[in-house]
């Protein structure tokens, strides 16, 4: 088996004692990468602290990617957005009308605010930043009450922006252009954090969720990757979450066998994540080891979400956290 990078996502930490410890054991563990969260609340309150525990992963030989953990809303991650709660004007609108918490890709303050993360992000010392499921929101996703067919975004910024593509009004109803209007907006935001990424000095990751929904970004995976600022093609089939009843192995596969395709059609890193959040059953640990040894069949990386089976995260930690931790662990080359 050729070498593969193995790694895993560590996250609200600020202790960089207690940070050492756990990057040591991980090193110690065989795995050779760490992604690091790097929220609002991070860059307003512990930027010098992340910056000193991105230090001691590269003492460590560990290579670094650093997340936007849900900045604007718009991106993965428990963690809430202060941008989101200060710029109401920002967020993105329903076709209905309604605002919802999430800052709209188009919107040029979002756009400066997420430039100046970039910047930080990679002033920290990061090998790579890895734009992690960037979405338009979902109302769906939190139990509120809306038709199946509501989608996001339809705010002034967007509809200007659609008038002068199509020269006509944006529809209410989500129409082919209106789709492919939203994954173009989203593309050409990365396009142009991605850019700024290379300008600090960093790689590109982007993280594509395997839903095939313009809500999550290109339906066609071949759009973002013959982007010339990307490096790291990645896609998290996370089965218990994104389906029911899937095959772990079948699931892994079906989208690591297309990941690895565009990838190397355009020569980039292909990157595949295994879910260690949220399983329960006896059945977990096995179905780890099965999603681990497809993944590694296929990519060129494989990381865990998240380390220690996400235990410290109460809502979302497995049934039995490190059991799942230890069955990755195991089955890394």
């Amino acid at each position: 088996m050729p070498d593969i990078e193995a790694g895993t996502s560590y996250f609200d930490v600020q202790d960089c004692e207690h940070a050492k410890a756990d990057l040591t054991r991980f090193a110690d563990a065989g795995l050779d990468a760490v992604l690091h969260t790097f929220s609002e609340r991070d860059r307003a309150f512990y930027r010098e602290t992340t910056a000193d525990i991105v230090a001691a992963s590269h003492d460590r030989s560990l290579s670094v990617y650093v997340n936007p953990w849900g900045v604007g809303g718009v991106f993965g991650g428990e963690a809430f957005s202060r941008f989101v709660a200060r710029n109401p004007d920002s967020r993105q609108v329903l076709n209905t009308g309604e605002r919802v918490p999430a800052a709209c890709f188009n919107d040029p303050a979002f756009r400066e605010f997420v430039r100046g993360w970039t910047r930080d992000a990679a002033g920290l010392g990061a090998d790579v930043l890895f734009w992690d499921e960037p979405h338009w929101h979902n109302v769906h996703w939190y139990g509120d009450d809306h038709p199946d067919d509501v989608w996001c975004c339809r705010c002034g910024r967007c509809r200007e922006l659609y008038r002068r593509r199509y020269d006509e009004p944006m529809p209410a109803t989500e129409t082919e252009r209106v789709s492919t209007f939203r994954e173009e907006s989203m593309l050409g935001f990365l396009d142009e954090m991605m850019a700024l990424t290379r300008e600090e000095g960093a790689e590109n990751a982007v993280c594509l969720m395997p839903t095939g929904s313009a809500d999550h970004g290109p339906r066609d995976w071949e759009k973002l990757a013959k982007n010339d600022h990307i490096d790291v093609l990645a896609t998290d089939p996370y089965w218990a979450a994104f389906t029911e009843d899937a095959d772990p192995g079948e699931y892994v596969a079906r989208f690591g066998e297309e990941l690895v395709r565009v990838a190397a059609d355009h020569d980039l890193r292909s990157q595949l994540w295994i879910q260690g959040f949220g399983l329960r059953g006896d059945s977990a640990p096995d179905d780890v080891r099965t999603a681990t040894r497809t993944a590694l069949e296929f990519a060129d990386s494989v990381f865990m979400w998240g380390y220690d089976g996400c235990r410290t995260i109460s809502e979302i930690a497995c049934e039995e956290p490190m059991a799942v931790w230890e069955a990755y662990l195991d089955e890394l080359p």
